[in-house]
């Protein structure tokens, strides 16, 4: 697979097979700061986040799985939100550790696949949900991070500062749209990578993320697009 960048110039190629492929990469996806909140989702044309079988996993094209990796690789901690995890399911990050927003604790059915030498799962939930989350998973090696309970709800921007105090530096938040939106509107979000399929999501789930952000607000930093027409975007904030 080759990916071209298109912007910054000058015009570059990257085949994602050749040796050193991945290290060249990781530059590309260098964050901007080492304490910088990313958030990386996959869309459709028309801003779809899931495919028909209900997961982001149908959306997944071409160099998307390598760059979601470099992505995770320059981060210290990986922030989903509890729907996510249930409806899709997650690989323990090799490097990375899952951090999972629930006002509830309701993690039933969620399938968290382990692997040898990751970090305990950090749950981020209020008192009444830290027994749920314990009851549901079960031999799942996790640490529950207590968060004030607001009107029956956790807040991001409380779940942000808990894993600062906990020494996170960078933070990357793969959705679902509902906790990227939330954690957009925190202010505290320095860069969006946005992997774009051409193709249209029809009757997909829609990302409010992206959907609710005026486009004046961002610029693009890095444009890149592979042999199957998938587009790969960093967009940062506009000074000012």
């Amino acid at each position: 697979m080759i990916l071209r960048r298109v912007a910054p110039g000058p015009a570059d190629e990257l085949d994602t097979e050749a040796a050193g492929a991945r290290a060249r990469l990781l530059e590309w996806y260098r964050p901007l700061a080492a304490d910088s909140v990313r958030i990386n989702l996959v869309t459709t044309l028309d801003g779809r986040v899931a495919g028909d079988d209900g997961t982001s996993n149908s959306l997944t094209a071409g160099a998307d799985r390598m760059i979601l990796g470099v992505i995770r690789e320059a981060a210290d901690v990986v922030l989903v939100g509890a729907q996510s995890v249930r409806a899709e399911g997650y690989r323990l990050p090799k490097r990375a550790q899952l951090a999972i927003v629930t006002a509830t604790g309701d993690l039933g059915g969620a399938a968290i696949q382990p692997r040898d030498g990751a970090a305990p799962v950090l749950v981020l939930t209020s008192a009444a949900g830290a027994r749920a989350a314990h009851r549901a998973l079960g031999g799942v090696d996790h640490v529950v991070v207590p968060l004030p309970e607001r009107a029956g709800r956790v807040a991001v921007a409380d779940a942000l500062a808990a894993l600062r105090d906990r020494g996170a530096a960078g933070i990357v938040c793969e959705g679902g749209p509902s906790l990227a939106a939330q954690v957009l509107a925190t202010g505290s979000v320095d860069e969006l990578c946005l992997t774009t399929v051409p193709r249209w999501g029809g009757a997909g789930i829609r990302v409010p993320a992206v959907d609710d952000v005026p486009a004046s607000r961002w610029k693009p930093r890095q444009l890149l697009i592979d042999d199957d027409g998938v587009l790969y975007a960093r967009w940062v904030p506009r000074a000012g």
